[in-house]
């Protein structure tokens, strides 16, 4: 089984450009349930006290759906997020001893279920997430500050190396959602359609829609 892997900052396409790739390859979208995640609203509401739960709540969630997906035998699975991720919100919201506990789990998960074959790497500035957040409208998201989000970003960037460093070979492809918004020109994404079958080389049936996009393989 294949599974693609997105990658990016709150705002940033995830969900957007994982429905349009499981579409036009006939696939399986892996999508997180992200209001029904134990946490999720408590640690919004007070994030010093529930970081830990909430970070290993999405972890063990995350992981148990790719799970599912790989018991249904998927030539290919879309997930609208990456397991080391989560790594990378326990980094900016969680005390050391939680992190490294939080972390022991990661490691013994991917033990079970793999890396993925492909990560895209959404790119979006803080400042377009902060506008993107207030467009849809989630109530535990308001009081997310710029600060947060460029803090994530980076230990984003940071847990990506280290995965690379981790799984060898892992193709990333890198997109700049800043240039590309994926909720207002889906079609966009069907141009990254190909670069990912090409770096994979799966065979999957495309859709006709094509438009210029800012992605490339890192």
């Amino acid at each position: 089984m294949t599974r693609l892997e997105i990658v990016g900052g709150i705002g940033a396409g995830k969900t957007t450009l994982a429905r349009v790739l499981a579409k036009a390859w006939s696939s399986q979208v892996v999508h997180e349930d992200v209001l029904n995640v134990p946490f999720f609203s408590k640690f919004y509401a007070a994030p010093q006290v529930y970081g830990f739960e909430k970070n290993i709540s999405f972890l063990l969630s995350h992981a148990d759906l790719i799970r599912d997906a790989a018991g249904k035998s998927e030539d290919l699975i879309v997930c609208d997020f990456a397991l080391f991720q989560d790594l990378s919100y326990t980094d900016i919201g969680c005390s050391p001893a939680d992190a490294d506990a939080i972390e022991a789990v990661y490691h013994r998960l991917i033990d079970r279920v793999g890396h993925p074959s492909l990560v895209v790497h959404l790119r979006c500035t803080p400042d377009t997430q902060i506008q993107r957040i207030a467009l849809r409208g989630r109530s535990q998201e308001t009081g997310i500050e710029r600060a947060y989000l460029a803090d994530l970003c980076a230990a984003i960037d940071r847990r990506l190396e280290q995965v690379r460093s981790e799984a060898p070979g892992l193709k990333v492809v890198e997109v700049d959602t800043d240039k590309v918004d994926f909720a207002t020109n889906p079609a966009a994404a069907h141009i990254l359609a190909g670069d990912f079958i090409a770096s994979l080389g799966t065979a999957a049936p495309m859709l006709p829609e094509r438009a210029g996009a800012a992605g490339r393989l890192a």
